[in-house]
Order: structure tokens, then C-alpha cells, then sequence
């Protein structure tokens, strides 16, 4: 058995996040070996963090401070449903390290002994979502001699010219690579970075039996449609009142603030960890742009639609070809015959046990080598 101390985006402050980190810190134990989740914290995960960023969110917000100012009255309430139910998930069901660390020199100087480093899954390598180059989501630390990467995200198909050869120097560090989606394999084929691994994310390796031990008990019995709009998409919100006219059920939808309750149907504003997966697990039909959100209408064989966010679309795409669900695609707003159109799960679990057995394979032996 070997300790492993794992670095991933747990702090980020939504369900998928916290559920992939869960993913890769059980699958990490089931494989035989101890794991401690760094505690990795920086500013930019925290209230105060989060409460400068909303300067960057449109251009309104970053030329008025009287728009900043009233922005950041009117969010709080929701930040802090927000960070109560995802701090209390993190402390029940991770396996934190003591210390807390803020930035590079932090960790490099109060490294946690292990056997092996792992960087996790999620968009760690995404630069631009991370403010730049993460020197501690890369573990560029000099007296860590084995490390690994599992499932790690650029979250984009292509790297900014300024950023490749600094990406490169840190890749060249790791004793092996996986990669979340196929447009990561590529990245780093373009770098130079050979037999790197497209494995599946971490809350699709664990299969739906483990997802519903941790679900809660509501929702069962009920028939509704469940909206999970991360980008704020009117295309998604239009598509579930037509869906909803046209079933005559009603929709729940999933959101992470309270100012939101106008929209069409029934809020559920930061609900806890386990409510959000009992949510899609009751749920008759799915409409999202989320990844994890298919990821779990996979998982729990739902009947679910993609709008695409846009930029970062290539974790989408990557997961639906893989299991040949590329059809599940809104092309409009009234396209209602993809959701309505029975998913063959037979077929679907066929591949994803092949891409389980392959993922699973290529950690085993990485961990073990």
C-alpha cells in the first residue's frame, strides 16, 4: 500500500468539484492505498476571493464600483448557502490534510510526505479558470520524485502560443499522464508530451450503486424536469418550459443564487451534496450544460439533453463520443425530440464498462510502476 497525496480543485464551490475530488480520493482507496487530499486553498476558492472576482464578470461590474458594490449586497446571502453546503460535504467525506496551503512556496515548503503525488481530475490545467499557470495544481515542487496525473482538464482545445512552453517544462515532470478529454491528449502530443491516456472522469468511475449510498432519500416518486444551468443559458430555460408544456410535468431547476428564484419552476438554491444527486437521480429528464451533470444522468440512466456552454464545450463532446451519445445535442429550443427520445442504456454501459476497465488499468499500473 502506498500513501498518496492528492492535489485537485476540491475547494471550488460546486457539485462537480466536490464530487470529483470524492470520486478520486474512493477510487484511490479502493485500489488499495492511503490518501490525503492536499488542502489546497487560495484566495480565489474563498468568499473574499470570490466576492473580488465578480469584477470580471461583465463589463458593466468592472467599469462601475457603485455596480460592484450593490452586485456584492445581493450575492452574499446566496455565498453563504453556498459555501455552508459545500464546506460541511468537504469536511464530512474528504480526507484533508491538516494544514492548509495558500500558494507554492506554502506547499513547498510543508510538502506532506507521501509515496506518490496525484494531480487530480477537473480543468486543473485550465489557465485561464485557475488566473494563469497553477504552479501548485502542476506539484512543481523539486524533491517530488513520483507523481502522477489522473483525468487532469485544460478545459479548452488548444493552449494560448505564451503559455506552451511553460506547460511543457511542467509536464515533463510527470511520470504519467492521463487526460480528461481527447483534445487534451492532443495538446500535449502538439507539446511533445507522448503516450499520454483520454480515461474517463473520476465520478464515472464509480458506478451508479456507489452514487446512490450517498444520495439522499428525496425526490423519490416524483416526475419532474430537472434544469441545471451553469452559464445562464435563456436557450436552456426555454427549452424546459417547452419541455414542460409538452409532458405536463413540472421543472425543478438547480442554482447557486437566491435571485434567481423568478425563472420558471421550482428552486433549489445550494442545496446539500447529496440532495443534488437525488435530484438527477428521481429526475425524468435532465437539461443541462454542466459535464457532471451528464456525467451523473449517465450514471443514473437518465433520459438527459445538452446545450453546449460554448467555450468550454470539449469535455461535453469528448464524454458523449465516447459512449455515442453525440445525439443528445439541442439544436434549438424547441428540439424536444432528443429528450423525449429513449436512451438504449444497454449499449451505453457496454462502453463505459470498457472505458471503466481501461481507466482503471492505466491508474493501477501508473500507481504501481
Amino acid at each position: 500500500m502506498s500513501k498518496i497525496e492528492l492535489i485537485t480543485l476540491h475547494r471550488v464551490k460546486n457539485y462537480g468539484s466536490v464530487l470529483q475530488a470524492y470520486a478520486t480520493q474512493e477510487m484511490l482507496i479502493k485500489l488499495g492505498h492511503s490518501v490525503e487530499v492536499i488542502d489546497y486553498y487560495p484566495e480565489r476558492y474563498t468568499m473574499f476571493g470570490m466576492l473580488k472576482r465578480i469584477k470580471n464578470q461583465n463589463k458593466y461590474l468592472r467599469k462601475s464600483f457603485f455596480l460592484r458594490v450593490v452586485a456584492r449586497i445581493v450575492i452574499i446571502p446566496s455565498y453563504f448557502l453556498r459555501f455552508r453546503t459545500f464546506n460541511n460535504f468537504i469536511k464530512k467525506n474528504l480526507n484533508l490534510t491538516s494544514k492548509v496551503y495558500k500558494d507554492i512556496d506554502d506547499l513547498e515548503k510543508y510538502l506532506p510526505n507521501a509515496d506518490i503525488y496525484v494531480t487530480g481530475s477537473d480543468q486543473v490545467w485550465n489557465s485561464e479558470w485557475n488566473g494563469g499557470i497553477d504552479r501548485c495544481l502542476y506539484l512543481d515542487i523539486d524533491s517530488i520524485k513520483r507523481k502522477i496525473a489522473y483525468a487532469a482538464s485544460f478545459g479548452k482545445s488548444s493552449l494560448a502560443e505564451d503559455e506552451k512552453n511553460a506547460t511543457l517544462a511542467l509536464l515533463k515532470k510527470y511520470n504519467a499522464i492521463s487526460l480528461r478529454e481527447q483534445s487534451g491528449v492532443e495538446i500535449c502530443n502538439e507539446l511533445g508530451i507522448n503516450n499520454t491516456i483520454n480515461v474517463l472522469d473520476p465520478t464515472l468511475l464509480l458506478d451508479s450503486n456507489a452514487w446512490k449510498k450517498l444520495s439522499s432519500n428525496k425526490f423519490k416518486g416524483e416526475e419532474y424536469i430537472l434544469v441545471y444551468n451553469l452559464n445562464r443559458n435563456r436557450k436552456i430555460d426555454n427549452y424546459a418550459k417547452n419541455l414542460s408544456v409538452k409532458t405536463g410535468l413540472k421543472v425543478k431547476y438547480l442554482s447557486y443564487q437566491l435571485h434567481e428564484a423568478f425563472k420558471n419552476g421550482k428552486m433549489y438554491c445550494n442545496p446539500k451534496v447529496e440532495d443534488f444527486l437525488a435530484l438527477i437521480e428521481n429526475a425524468k429528464y435532465v437539461i443541462t450544460d454542466s459535464f457532471h451533470a451528464t456525467a451523473f444522468s449517465i450514471n443514473f440512466e437518465k433520459n438527459f439533453v445538452i446545450v453546449y456552454p460554448g467555450k468550454y464545450s470539449t469535455r461535453l463532446q469528448s464524454i458523449l463520443k465516447i459512449l455515442g451519445l453525440e445525439n443528445r445535442v439541442a439544436k434549438d429550443d424547441n428540439d424536444l425530440e432528443i429528450t423525449l427520445s429513449i436512451i438504449n442504456y444497454t449499449e451505453v454501459n457496454k462502453k463505459l464498462k470498457i472505458e471503466r476497465k481501461k481507466s482503471l488499468d492505466w491508474l493501477s499500473k501508473s500507481l504501481t510502476e
